[in-house]
């Protein structure tokens, strides 16, 4: 998302800038300028060069519309502030000179800022700011130079660019490219092959037509460049772009058919030159994976998937790419299984028979690349990357192919009674790739149970980040509280009685976040979820060893998707059975402060027990102190309960004692209505 923010800041700037050069109107722009300078995602260094630059551009055309940057900046530096408060200052260093510290580096934060925008894009108040800081701290330098950005010289370079290709007609195009040699050193920023052939894979990945009528490419042009163009393509084909096809397959084929060995003498240093038409055979899988997969944008003739079909059936079976990557030998720091399978060349075209027998349940190819897939999955393969393949496309072969999935569900993924390490990998995958689906938790219930005995032991086709059992947990929560399940299904049971108290508490947990992060929540399934969490905790109170799995019921609180007089008094509850909930990271001050208005007492008494399981100096007792404290307490001291005002008295007194200083004029501003929630932060 950040890149795609980037890229579209960029080019708004760039719309505003080519319309007023060519002089015409540039203010339609606008609105969708001051959305992007007013908007808090907007708020991360690596986007504060096209932030400045479209500030710039914006300035050329009304100044008013930058009034935006007022906001934007200070809520840009109050966010600096929170997280320096968090992350940079020492738990025993003292409030006064933390406050000094972080004053101090979240102003030179916003200096770099001011100083990238400049004095002539800023509005009159940021301005003056600017003034003031460039005297005070000096003027900033390399305000508009990116972050992290590297000075030495980089390589692969070309030696022609693409406007200088696109400019030559296809033929003058392959000679260019056919009669350049390199005769450098292999050292420094000279012109490759390799860097040549990027710059081509660009040129074509915007024009795949610059090479349209030239049907000899593989007697002309060494494999780098063929690397290229069918790299090139698929570039094309993924941004919807319509290729000349009858030319691709004419390429593909050549390429598939060819020896390894190459007819052109290897050129530069190491990785300027492919020395064999290993990588390109690797990279016409790859185009065929693109082209068979089921499309929404440009349509491929059928005519030309039928060829597509065979080549990938017939003339990709290549027992090279099988002996390269079972030659393969892992090391301390190899590849997870999936990754292995994006990066080798028979795992792709596994997965590129995958798609074309998925796309279409009457084509005539499918009977043939079923049987191919089968004979692939046949092969003893000891890294896993197919298994990861079927495991990532096991909801579309549900869908497309629900009998043989069926057929081959032990063989390929285990049973309640046991799973092999492939197996293992297959279903692991699975579970990491997909969302809950009924049919899919149907389908592999038995594999799930038996995983749920592996445990901690279990092999990660893809190492997301829940652990597979508590993603098992994850979807037996959601089978509940969809209704599709009950208490009694084998996997809710497998779960919650031998997966790790932990395990089911951080399942139950990133359920409670989706509530927190869900802007609507049937009542239904609310109601399951909370019926599912009174179960946990009559079953921590008959097993209080168990407590560790009511750490995700913060996220319960957190969420807003119950009332009040539900979650409260069951925070509390937890709270007293797992006093390590109060070491949660995210803060809850509003929600507390909130919820004191409903029933003043129990949140008291939640804030007592949150605010003694935190260390003093941490952004979260900031947060409970800042804002939740002053409101409960008041609310506490309001509620009509003579022995409740007492005590909330005494813990006001307390806590200034202990260095809240202000604390008793803060709860007066609240008794006085002077501070209301909705003064409070988020």
């Amino acid at each position: 998302m950040q890149l795609l923010r980037k890229i579209a800041m960029f080019a708004v700037a760039e719309a505003i800038r080519q319309r007023i050069d060519a002089g015409t109107d540039a203010r339609y722009l606008l609105g969708v300028a001051e959305r992007f300078l007013g908007d808090e995602a907007s708020d991360n260094d690596h986007l504060r060069v096209e932030y400045a630059e479209l500030a710039q551009a914006v300035a050329t055309v009304d100044s008013s519309a930058l009034n935006v940057i007022n906001k934007f900046i200070a809520y840009a530096h109050a966010e600096d502030r929170r997280w320096m408060r968090e992350r940079l200052v020492d738990p025993d260093t003292p409030e006064e000179e933390a406050e000094v510290q972080i004053q101090e580096r979240a102003d030179r934060y916003k200096h770099r800022w001011l100083s990238a925008i400049g004095a002539d894009a800023l509005p009159p108040q940021l301005r003056t700011e600017l003034a003031a800081l460039d005297a005070r701290n000096g003027t900033v330098e390399g305000a508009l130079t990116p972050s992290g950005m590297i000075t030495s010289w980089t390589g692969p370079n070309p030696y022609s660019t693409q406007d200088e290709m696109a400019a030559m007609s296809p033929t003058e195009l392959v000679a260019h490219l056919a009669s350049w040699q390199d005769t450098g050193d292999g050292w420094g920023p000279e012109p490759s092959h390799e860097g040549q052939g990027r710059e081509l894979a660009g040129l074509l990945t915007t024009n795949p037509h610059a090479l349209a009528g030239v049907t000899d490419l593989i007697e002309q042009l060494r494999p780098t460049y063929l690397r290229a163009i069918l790299q090139g393509w698929e570039a094309a084909l993924k941004a919807d772009i319509e290729l000349d096809w009858s030319q691709v397959a004419a390429l593909i084929r050549d390429v598939l058919a060819h020896e390894d060995e190459s007819p052109f003498p290897v050129e530069g240093g190491t990785m300027d030159d492919d020395k064999n038409f290993r990588w390109a055979k690797k990279a016409a899988v790859g185009l065929l994976e693109e082209l068979v997969k089921k499309r929404d944008g440009v349509a491929i003739p059928d005519h030309s998937v039928a060829q597509f079909a065979k080549l990938l059936i017939d003339d990709a079976d290549d027992d090279d790419a099988w002996a390269e990557y079972d030659a393969y030998e892992v090391g301390d720091n190899s590849w997870d299984p999936l990754t292995m399978s994006l990066n080798w060349q028979w795992p792709s075209r596994l997965r590129a028979l995958i798609y074309l027998a998925t796309r279409s349940k009457q084509a005539p190819w499918k009977p043939s690349a079923m049987a191919a897939i089968e004979r692939e999955l046949a092969r003893d393969d000891r890294h896993g990357a197919g298994r990861a393949v079927l495991g990532e496309n096991t909801g579309r072969l549900l869908v497309d192919s629900p009998e043989w999935l069926k057929d081959h569900l032990e063989e390929f993924f285990g049973s309640e009674h046991g799973l092999s390490v492939q197996q293992q990998i297959a279903l692991t995958t699975a579970l990491a790739m997909h969302y809950y689906h009924r049919d899919l938790y149907d389908l592999l219930s038995g594999p799930m149970i038996a995983a749920i005995d592996v445990g901690a032991a279990l092999v990660r086709g893809w190492p997301s980040e829940s652990n597979p059992v508590q993603r098992i947990g994850e979807w037996a929560v959601d089978a509940l509280i969809y209704g599709h399940k009950t208490a009694d299904d084998p996997v809710v049971q497998a779960f919650f009685t031998a997966a790790d108290a932990k395990i089911r508490g951080e399942a139950l947990g990133v359920i409670a976040w989706s509530f927190f992060r869900a802007s609507h929540v049937d009542d239904e399934i609310r109601d399951r979820f909370g019926d599912l969490w009174d179960e946990r905790f009559q079953h921590v109170k008959d097993h209080p060893e168990d407590h560790e799995e009511l750490m995700g019921f913060y996220w319960t609180a957190k969420g807003d998707k119950f009332p009040v007089q539900w979650w409260l008094p069951r925070l509390r509850e937890a709270l007293e059975l797992e006093p390590a909930i109060a070491t949660e990271r995210y803060m809850i001050g509003k929600d507390l402060a909130q919820a004191s208005t409903v029933d003043p007492a129990t949140a008291f008494a939640v804030l007592k027990l949150l605010l003694n399981g935190r260390s003093a100096g941490g952004m979260v007792s900031y947060d409970l102190t800042r804002n939740a404290v002053p409101v409960v307490i008041a609310n506490a001291m309001t509620a009509g309960d003579t022995a409740l005002k007492s005590a909330a008295e005494a813990y006001m007194n307390d806590l200034g004692a202990k260095g809240n200083l202000e604390l008793e004029a803060e709860v007066q501003a609240v008794l006085d209505g002077a501070v209301t929630i909705a003064d409070i932060d988020d």
